[in-house]
């Protein structure tokens, strides 16, 4: 069967989708709970086979087909949220739509790839192949609807050794080599590639590679003789909590857990509680809750928390730090929002045609960078969805933190793997910045990465419980913190100036 799909000259009219379709269902082994993420380095061939043996349009329908099955898996998990909030056909129309729209870019790049496939140029079809990934991936991640879910690389994360591609390419290093790998494989085994051509393209893929590994293992380290005595509080609240006005019942729960935890160990410098823990209210000037304050004030900690802040007409989902003796109320205000759930364009009239109050669509976008200081060191913050955008989480980076902190409301979702996706992605963003990070999450999953973006502790899910730890303030240099998103833009480059030289070159061998 390999030898059929990967050197058929001629795929049936009717069965030509079969294979992408194969391709996709291949594809959920390497995501959670499975997490065999070797897989993503084959499971492409299928489409990578039928995509260079179809025609454009056919290419476009086979990408469409093989996402379907792969984006309904992983983000099933959004069914926690939509059915019991929504009317039912609403919540099937929320999650039809989504599928669809995320399979709409993997078939433009089914369609491209076969494009690629056409020019007759084996050289442009191994490089146009994964750069068009890569920028299908990197045109998801953009404008408001941007959702970054599912994507492929995501799937390395418990590979350390490969997260070092992170930090000289930032993520994008990952998808790229995964597909150039692939149809390098495939035009190999087709006698596409050969001779030269063959042993220069797989130079430059080891080159890449290589460098990928070896290089952030040679750029500075820099060390810290400080450490800061954290606790981490995960209350297991639920989200109704939030959205019902139940928020000082909140307050009161990780107030009770957050004395305990500095009763039993008075060592505690920083105390992290997770989003949306407390309600501000800014319009008449900026001040903390009254329960921080107290704490703070009786343990000597500073304390670190998520909180919805009204301001005026403007709401926000925020992180403020409190430190005793501090005039300034120093806060954060989320950057990146969830496309219609933290922002809609409409908002008023959905909630009034959804009867809901959940406050949807109504968040106001922060548009200052905050970089907090405890105790003389630099702290950065970014807000749950944020994790996914490495491009934002390199700027807390670049001012200087020492540590990045995630505080997240994950329990919507219940135990899904909704929840192990969004621990990966915090994995990813600390390999990329060469700076520790540390998700807070009210029910799990509350985990902590070093630079290098090895695991260093997990929580439970849907567990009450306080994490006391000392965190290493160790950090390194990377090349994706300096540069940013150089790779996409560099391989956007190569398809704008070679496909014209490819497509020249094959019109003249097809007149010959």
């Amino acid at each position: 069967m390999l030898k059929t799909f990967l050197t058929k000259k001629v795929i049936g009219p009717k069965k030509y989708l079969l294979l992408p379709l194969l391709a996709g269902f291949m594809m959920i082994a390497a995501f959670p709970p499975f997490e065999q993420g070797y897989v993503a380095w084959f499971s492409l061939l299928p489409l990578l086979a039928t995509c260079l043996r179809v025609t454009p349009l056919r290419g476009f329908w086979a990408g469409f087909v093989f996402g379907l099955p792969l984006h309904f898996y992983v983000n099933l998990y959004l069914s926690h949220v939509l059915f019991p909030y929504l009317p039912t056909y609403l919540a099937v129309i929320a999650v039809v739509s989504m599928v669809a729209y995320i399979s709409l870019f993997n078939g433009l790049f089914g369609l491209a790839a076969s494009l690629a496939g056409r020019m007759g140029k084996a050289w442009f079809t191994a490089l146009a192949v994964p750069s068009l990934w890569l920028l299908m991936e990197f045109m998801r991640s953009l404008s408001f609807l941007a959702y970054n879910v599912g994507y492929l690389g995501y799937t390395q994360w418990g590979y350390p050794l490969l997260l070092n591609i992170t930090s000289m390419y930032g993520y994008w290093g990952l998808p790229f080599l995964m597909v150039f790998f692939q149809t390098l494989v495939l035009l190999v085994y087709r006698d596409k590639l050969q001779g030269a051509g063959r042993h220069a393209l797989s130079a430059a893929f080891l080159a890449l590679l290589s460098a990928g590994i070896i290089l952030p293992g040679l750029l500075p380290v820099h060390k810290s003789e400080q450490e800061l005595t954290v606790a981490l509080i995960q209350g297991n609240s639920h989200p109704e909590q939030v959205v019902r006005s139940r928020q000082e019942d909140i307050v009161r729960l990780y107030s009770s857990l957050t004395e305990q935890a500095l009763k039993d160990n008075p060592a505690i410098e920083l105390v992290v509680w997770p989003e949306t823990v407390a309600e501000l209210d800014f319009s008449g000037g900026r001040e903390h809750h009254p329960e921080v304050v107290r704490l703070a004030g009786e343990f000597g900690i500073d304390l670190l928390y998520g909180a919805r802040v009204r301001d005026g007409n403007q709401l926000y989902n925020s992180i403020a730090l409190y430190s005793e003796g501090r005039e300034e109320v120093p806060v954060y205000h989320k950057h990146r929002l969830v496309p219609f759930v933290e922002f809609f364009p409409m908002e008023e009239l959905l909630n009034r045609l959804l009867e809901l109050d959940l406050l949807l669509g109504s968040y106001s976008a922060g548009e200052d960078l905050t970089i907090f200081d405890v105790n003389g060191i630099a702290v950065g913050g970014a807000i749950c969805f944020e994790s996914y955008f490495g491009d934002h989480i390199r700027l807390l980076a670049a001012e200087g933190s020492r540590h990045i902190f995630i505080p997240t409301n994950d329990a919507w979702f219940g135990e899904s793997i909704g929840l192990e996706q969004h621990a990966q992605a915090a994995a990813i963003r600390a390999a990329e910045t060469g700076v520790g990070v540390t998700q807070v999450a009210n029910s799990g999953i509350t985990i902590s990465f070093d630079y290098r973006g090895n695991e260093l502790f997990r929580s439970g899910k849907n567990e009450t419980a306080v994490f006391t730890l000392p965190l290493d303030l160790a950090t390194r240099d990377t090349i994706y913190v300096r540069y940013g998103d150089y790779f996409p833009a560099a391989w956007a480059l190569f398809l704008v100036f070679a496909a014209p030289a490819a497509y020249r070159g094959g019109t003249k061998r097809r007149g010959h």
